[in-house]
């Protein structure tokens, strides 16, 4: 891990965000991350702050575990702890209104990320739809995956189904 845009990262991600964000500037676009890498004590901490919140709502314990698992990764599960996932313009559904969001939509795989959680795929990720979470997975497979379609599990399976083709 390295130390840039006061974030802990995978060095990986560096230039391409760099690149990626001043492209963005460019067309007047302001990116920013908001969360990089964290720590697994640190997603131990989320995940519970999630659960109390959802027992605070009226949930039972079991409930709110549940719910909390599909918005909250558990600990040394996320992706986040591999450095290479990136929370642009902060932690909020509003993103995929803004302009960032339809600009990172357009070119975000020209750098090498790829939206994690698309909403039309929560059904494969088991994740909530993040308009705000990104993953470094490299050029080449940012844009194949985007002219595939295809979310990062169907990739992996793809890729493993396809071996020697690739």
């Amino acid at each position: 891990m390295v130390k840039a845009f006061d974030m802990e990262m995978d060095e990986r991600i560096v230039e391409p965000y760099r690149q990626m964000a001043a492209a963005a500037l460019k067309d007047g676009v302001t990116l920013w991350i908001s969360s990089a890498y964290r720590a697994p004590e640190l997603q131990k901490e989320l995940l519970e702050r999630e659960i109390r919140e959802n027992e605070q709502k009226g949930m039972g314990p079991e409930e709110a575990k549940e719910k909390a698992a599909i918005a909250v990764a558990q600990p040394g599960h996320s992706e986040h702890n591999t450095g290479l996932a990136i929370d642009i313009n902060g932690v909020r559904p509003e993103f995929e209104k803004e302009k960032g969001y339809e600009w990172m939509t357009q070119h975000a795989a020209e750098y090498g990320f790829i939206l994690r959680y698309p909403r039309e795929k929560e059904n494969v990720t088991k994740i909530m739809f993040e308009p705000w979470h990104y993953r470094y997975v490299g050029k080449e497979n940012a844009q194949r995956m985007n002219k595939l379609g295809m979310c990062l599990e169907e990739y992996v399976n793809y890729l493993a189904q396809n071996k020697e083709n690739n």
